[in-house]
């Protein structure tokens, strides 16, 4: 599990300095997500102490997990959710965390949704809470330690001067990704699914984290134009 959030982290910081993907949706309409339950997301933030290596932080990845149930619900109404299903098996939990990492990476690589079937721990969970659609959140990222980036920054400074300007090496300070998607359990199939990433932005930022939440709706939930 650990290698493959790594590698989710690292395709994204390949593409861009901050993009929100195309819209993916099923054909069920906006309009009839009316009962959306908010499923326990799933927060895996990287804390670089020394030089560029990266290693998971519990503690960092829980406080962004906490933030993501904020920012939405700082949406209020804009969003149709009528509630949180929250998991106290560790056994059913791990199952889920499995099953939305192969749904998102199938998503993420296919141009339609329509035919991507939920999993069945998912499927299970939502009817057992009598609730059609469920809303899946993942974040990722990574953040730097107190004065890590100044150290960065001056070794590709130094690079760039012995070699000329040739080479100037510049580090990313700081990046945020954000999956979402919608689960449908009468259909069977995923309704909606986007992602956002910024490249320089602190996952633990409140703005930015609302920022991405508000790319990723756009169009589907409101309008932004």
């Amino acid at each position: 599990m650990k290698h493959s959030k790594v590698i989710l982290i690292l395709c994204c910081i390949v593409l861009s300095s901050c993009t929100t993907t195309k819209m993916l949706t099923s054909n069920v309409k906006p309009i009839e997500v009316t009962d959306l339950k908010m499923m326990e997301p799933f927060s895996y933030i990287s804390m670089i102490k020394k030089g560029n290596k990266s290693q998971l932080d519990d503690s960092i990845s829980f406080m962004s997990k906490q933030l993501i149930f904020k920012v939405l619900n700082n949406y209020g109404r804009q969003l149709p959710l009528t509630g949180e299903i929250i998991l106290s098996d560790t056994a059913t939990t791990n199952s889920l965390e499995k099953e939305y990492e192969l749904l998102i990476q199938t998503a993420d690589r296919t141009k339609n949704i329509s035919n991507l079937k939920i999993t069945p721990t998912l499927d299970k969970i939502l009817e057992a809470n009598e609730t059609r659609f469920g809303l899946v959140i993942i974040s990722t990222g990574f953040t730097r330690a107190k004065g890590n980036y100044g150290k960065q920054v001056a070794k590709g400074a130094a690079l760039g001067i012995l070699t000329l300007g040739m080479y100037y090496q510049v580090p990313v300070k700081a990046y945020s990704t954000i999956y979402a998607m919608i689960v449908d359990s009468k259909d069977n199939n995923v309704a909606f699914f986007r992602k956002s990433f910024l490249q320089d932005m602190e996952p633990l930022d409140e703005s930015g984290m609302t920022k991405q939440f508000k790319n990723i709706f756009d169009g589907y939930f409101w309008n932004s134009k």
